[in-house]
């Protein structure tokens, strides 16, 4: 316990899945966390049962980003960590996706992580601990390392994020800046938006109702689907001064999904 004491952390999507389990490790783990999600409520219901400070923001509006570094800026003055967990998916063929539907999900998968570190790169800038670099965490998907029907656009999406910390790593340390930033790819993980993703592939007849999850399960070749602490145990990590060493990587959590 306690590899992020002192630390203060930013996790968005932490209303729910991911984003939630990964503020509580943090909070766990001894770091100040500010828990935002465009679902208000939902972000201070975390912050009720795991502890944290819940901020609403909507990810893909460059105000948002600006305010919200603003506030953490004027209330911690740094930012040791930020990971970004924000995600939307939305199973169509591609065909029937409208333009609204695809913007939507570019924006929040693939945009907001681009505002987010733009918007705090100062702060994270002057985070750290005992001179080392800020981390950066982006939540990827596996979805982005393979082909899979009916979401092209949040797969496009989710392999640029995969790219991002190889881009921003090299940015970040030709112009001096003290962060490092790296991705991780989930496989199959029991979330809200998986359990979305789930139905819209049995209602486009990708798989059978009676053996949907079994199907998900069997894309590992652990047999089965992952817990949100696997990913959020990975974000520690990553976060942590262990991983001091590390950046413009990516960590893979997918049950084995990517070796077969």
């Amino acid at each position: 316990m306690g590899r992020l004491r002192g630390k203060v952390a930013l996790v968005t999507g932490a209303a729910g899945g991911i984003g939630q389990a990964t503020a509580s490790a943090m909070i766990a783990e001894g770091a100040s966390v500010y828990l935002a999600d465009i679902d208000e409520a939902g972000a201070k219901a975390s912050a009720d049962e795991i502890g944290g400070t819940a901020l609403k923001l909507d990810v893909t509006q460059e105000q948002s980003w600006t305010s919200l570094s603003k506030l953490i800026d004027n209330d911690k003055g740094k930012l040791d960590v930020f990971v970004n967990a924000a995600g939307a998916v939305i199973i169509s063929p591609i065909d029937k996706l409208s333009m609204g539907q695809i913007r939507c999900q570019l924006s929040v998968n693939l945009e907001a992580p681009l505002l987010g570190c733009r918007a705090l790169q100062p702060l994270l800038a002057k985070g750290g601990s005992d001179g080392l670099p800020s981390p950066v965490v982006l939540i990827a998907s596996v979805a982005g390392l393979v082909g899979l029907s009916d979401e092209v656009a949040y797969s496009a999406a989710k392999a640029a994020v995969g790219h991002l910390p190889k881009s921003l790593a090299v940015e970040w340390a030709q112009h001096g800046h003290a962060i490092r930033i790296n991705a991780i790819y989930p496989g199959c993980i029991r979330t809200p938006m998986l359990e979305e993703a789930v139905n819209g592939f049995v209602r486009e007849g990708v798989m059978d109702e009676t053996s949907a999850w079994k199907t998900m399960a069997n894309l590992a070749l652990l047999q089965q689907i992952g817990d949100v602490n696997d990913i959020a145990a990975g974000v520690i990590y990553l976060a942590s001064d262990e991983a001091k060493f590390v950046t413009s990587t990516s960590l893979v959590i997918d049950g084995g999904w990517t070796a077969a």
